[in-house]
């Protein structure tokens, strides 16, 4: 091939192959505290490569490095946190995300690295029967997604109608972060919480510190095997349907249906797929997470979803985004 014919660089490809070097930045930020050395002043290179216990020519590098991917700036020599980094990488702050990056990097990032194997040896509905793996589903990896999850139940809480509405069930509620939210912007709401007992000890104490512990119960079991609790009004099933096979979940909003009155909601939260199913990227590459931990499905679609719930009876089924890349399925029972 004369040199005339050969393709530019492929700056593209590069990019993706260094993704990985982006992620450590963060996560080494992260681990360093670096967003919470900066919490609102500026340091010098001298400064922050003094503290860090790091040579000044790597703090330098290091530095730069983080400015690229967007969570510290330079300014005047100095350098200091983003709206970004300061917002959600200071320890201490409401909504601080620094211990989901740490567990992602200390529990996820490794066995993705075995990717192409996992894809060899996974198919639907297998695990179906057994529990969620601690490290990915587990207590500490639910309160390490706690705060995110609280933000994204805040966005749910501004978007849904839930005036008319009393009680909440929230199945696989974890931590109790969904509920918190939402009970927290609706005062006239109740919420009962229903997951296993593995995780109850830590939905009881998140409830509490909210000063939730009037309206929020922490009541335990297994979904697919156990009966519902009494007397809610609506059900959210946040990030909940990958956890079960296709017929485990059908049969779940069937018992759903049933249990619930009319006029009665159900609400499909998380990283839900367009029909197209490469976007958005995101929930797309949690698919991919799904099958490392050996869950029993992956995330579906839109329309998936929506055909689900119109099968087991529900009407008025819609969907809309509420916090991209969050989005909604909703129904109602006639």
């Amino acid at each position: 091939m004369a040199n005339d014919d050969l393709p530019r660089p492929p700056l593209e490809l590069l990019e993706l192959a260094t993704g990985y070097q982006r992620s450590k930045t963060l996560f080494a930020a992260v681990d360093l505290a670096l967003p919470t050395l900066l919490a609102r002043t500026a340091r010098t290179l001298e400064e922050i490569a003094a503290t860090l216990e790091v040579h000044p020519l790597a703090a330098d590098r290091f530095l730069n490095a983080c400015v690229a991917i967007g969570i510290v700036e330079r300014v005047d020599g100095a350098y200091r946190n983003t709206a970004l980094g300061e917002t959600y990488l200071v320890r201490g702050k409401p909504a601080y995300l620094g211990d989901l990056f740490a567990r992602s990097d200390r529990t996820s990032y490794h066995v993705w690295t075995d990717l192409a194997s996992r894809l060899r040896h996974w198919a639907p509905g297998e695990t179906d029967t057994s529990l969620p793996v601690d490290a990915d589903q587990g207590q500490a990896s639910l309160d390490a997604q706690h705060n995110l999850a609280v933000l994204v139940g805040r966005a749910l809480a501004e978007t849904y109608d839930f005036g008319a509405h009393r009680t909440l069930l929230d199945l696989g509620g974890g931590s109790g972060a969904m509920s918190i939210a939402i009970c927290a912007a609706h005062e006239h709401l109740h919420a009962i919480v229903f997951d296993l007992d593995s995780v109850a000890t830590l939905a009881t104490e998140r409830v509490h510190d909210a000063g939730l512990a009037e309206r929020v119960r922490v009541e335990t079991g297994n979904f697919k095997e156990d009966a519902l609790p009494a007397g809610f009004d609506v059900a959210l099933l946040a990030n909940l349907l990958s956890v079960s096979s296709v017929d485990t979940n059908r049969a779940l909003l069937a018992r759903i249906f049933a249990a619930l009155p009319s006029g009665g909601g159900i609400i499909l939260s998380g990283w839900i797929l367009d029909d197209e199913r490469t976007s958005p990227l995101v929930p797309v590459l949690f698919c991919l997470e799904d099958i490392i931990w050996r869950a029993p499905d992956v995330e579906r679609s839109v329309s998936t979803y929506t055909r689900w719930l119109a099968d087991a009876g529900f009407v008025d089924v819609a969907t809309s985004p509420f916090s991209p890349p969050w989005r909604m399925v909703t129904g109602r029972k006639p």
